[in-house]
């Protein structure tokens, strides 16, 4: 998405890249890519996606859905697929601003790609908060869902992040008001050698959609060892986001941390998380 000719080429790097598959076979990438560090002097940054129409052997030039300069930053960006009308696109991301907001922002395209809409936001959770790792799903209902990890306090060292969600039932013109999932009461992780901490997924939910419309979750957790070190939660809706199961530990081997989960779900039911 960000090199090559185009309004990729005016960025140094990209990274934060997100793929997705419509039902016509039409594939669309996303990234960020940015120029400088996060909203220091003579930095800028967009939101980039582009279109393959072949399977991947041709792209299109990036288009941008958003650029910034000094003042804010786009950031872990996510884009799906509607999985009942290859003509809707979404997506999704949150954007930091030098004065504490950190709202999550979405465009979508109506018409297979020709065309984006300007990008809005469609969750803001106010002064001093954020949200992160936000990801659409689609269920087979058509409507769809918009899980993230909000982050409140972010000034403050006393901060608390919950996994919530929002709704829509117009493929993505009007969206509901937060619907909370559980507390993400992640601990972080380390490197068991050298006590180095790594950068993990702590703050980055993922979610699929299984056959009859069951929205899985799953994140890394400290909860099962009171804050000892983090595991992998796992919760279900069973009603299109509205309700969720307590969260559960799905990692084998408790001892030992578990961070940075991804989920799938097979059109059996199977729930595969690695």
């Amino acid at each position: 998405c960000a090199t090559g000719s185009g309004a990729g080429a005016a960025y140094a790097r990209a990274s934060d890249p997100w793929v997705t598959i419509a039902p016509d076979g039409s594939a669309y990438a996303i990234a960020i890519s940015f120029t400088g560090n996060l909203l220091q002097p003579g930095s800028k940054g967009a939101v980039l996606v582009s279109r393959s129409g072949n399977g991947g052997a041709n792209w299109s030039d990036p288009v941008v859905l958003l650029a910034d300069g000094t003042t804010a930053f786009s950031d872990k960006e996510s884009i799906t697929a509607d999985a009942n009308d290859s003509h809707f696109v979404y997506a999704v991301w949150d954007r930091l601003t030098d004065n504490d907001l950190g709202p999550t922002w979405f465009s979508r395209t109506t018409d297979g790609g020709t065309s984006w809409e300007a990008a809005r936001v469609i969750y803001d959770p106010g002064t001093d908060n954020q949200t992160i790792g936000n990801e659409i799903v689609s269920l087979p209902d058509g409507s769809i869902v918009d899980l993230f990890d909000e982050i409140d306090g972010t000034s403050g060292n006393s901060a608390t992040s919950r996994i919530r969600l929002i709704r829509s039932t117009d493929q993505g013109a009007t969206w509901s008001a937060p619907v909370s999932v559980a507390t993400n009461r992640a601990v972080g992780t380390k490197d068991p050698e050298t006590g180095q901490v790594i950068r993990a997924g702590a703050g980055l939910p993922a979610a699929a959609v299984g056959p009859g419309g069951e929205i899985v979750v799953v994140w890394q957790d400290g909860r099962f060892s009171n804050g000892q070190r983090d595991a992998i939660a796992l919760s279900i809706s069973s009603d299109g986001g509205l309700h969720w199961s307590a969260p559960v530990r799905i990692n084998s081997t408790p001892a030992a941390p578990a961070f940075t989960p991804s989920v799938a779900v097979l059109a059996d039911g199977t729930i595969g998380v690695s």
